[in-house]
């Protein structure tokens, strides 16, 4: 008879796999829907969309002094 008893090992891992899967869809989704609100909102204040505020960009390699060989 179907249904009779607990589900199998492997069902209960397909079954978590499958929960999984569709929790990070659902983050991945209202991830994606807070960044259009928050590009909406940035659009009616004015703001410029997309761009970063400029950092001054500082090299490693101008920085140091190369070492001198002797």
């Amino acid at each position: 008879m179907a249904g009779r008893g607990n589900p199998s090992f492997l069902k209960n891992q397909k079954a978590k796999k499958r929960v999984e899967k569709a929790n990070e869809k659902r983050a991945a989704r209202q991830a994606r829907h807070a960044e259009k609100a928050a590009a909406r909102a940035a659009k009616e204040n004015g703001e410029p969309v997309g761009q970063e505020p400029l950092a001054p960009e500082t090299d490693a390699a101008e920085a140091t002094p190369p070492a001198t060989e002797e």
